[in-house]
């Protein structure tokens, strides 16, 4: 069995290396790589950011980092249950259009009727109506029947949008889809000059030094995000 903790220290040691030299370098805090280092990962925010800031501490001080992480979910196993999506609820049809529809021809259909040659009208009964003098208005015509229009409803979506992250020092970044529990997008460090391109309607992000990132989707921009603890903002 590797050991996790053991293989930090050793590593940070051989390269001379003090714990804020550590903090710096992989822009997380020391209490972070302290219980990396001693492998206590309840003092950590969760198993997925023990993950993620294992890769990073293993990376920055030149370990196999695919190993350390394999490793690592040997050790400390996923027990989270799996994600159940919410039931889609369907939209119940209105019958009001139906029904608006259906009387409109109900309409048209009782004045063909009345109209037609031949049908029930005062020529028949042997009347003789203002309509069959020459040149009298016809007023036997009955007057059409409002037209009903029914607009169709539009389900709005919303399109992916391009959302940039631009590093203006070392920070670790994971984002995800839609929101914490959503798909990983990215999971990383990024250096000074850096930038991270995410395409999504909506991005959930994890910063470990959001002071040296500019984070940008469309027009809107974020900068001088607060502080160098890590923070988790939604754009």
């Amino acid at each position: 069995m590797l050991e996790i903790g053991a293989s930090l220290t050793a590593a940070r040691q051989a390269r001379g290396l003090e714990l804020r030299d550590a903090e710096r370098l992989t822009c997380l805090r020391a209490r972070y790589l302290l219980a990396l280092e001693h492998e206590q990962y309840d003092q950590l925010p969760g198993r997925t950011y023990a993950r993620a800031f294992l890769r990073t501490y293993a990376n920055a001080l030149g370990l196999h980092a695919d190993r350390l992480v394999a490793e690592f979910d040997e050790q400390v196993p996923d027990t989270d249950p799996p994600l159940i999506p919410p039931l889609r609820r369907r939209r119940r049809r209105s019958w009001r259009p139906v029904a608006v529809g259906a009387a409109a021809i109900v309409v048209v259909g009782v004045v063909g009727w009345t109209e037609r040659p031949g049908g029930n009208n005062a020529a028949d009964t042997g009347n003789v109506s203002a309509a069959s003098v020459v040149g009298a208005p016809n007023t036997s015509r009955a007057k059409s029947a409002p037209q009903h229009h029914v607009k169709a409803a539009h389900k709005t979506v919303t399109a992916p949008t391009l959302v940039t992250v631009k590093a203006t020092g070392d920070c670790w970044i994971l984002a995800r889809r839609g929101s914490s529990t959503g798909d990983v997008l990215a999971e990383q460090t990024l250096h000074e000059g850096d930038v991270l391109r995410l395409h999504a309607s909506r991005v959930w992000l994890r910063l470990g030094a959001p002071a040296n990132v500019q984070v940008d989707r469309g027009t809107h921009v974020l900068r001088d995000l607060p502080g160098a603890e890590p923070m988790n903002v939604t754009v």
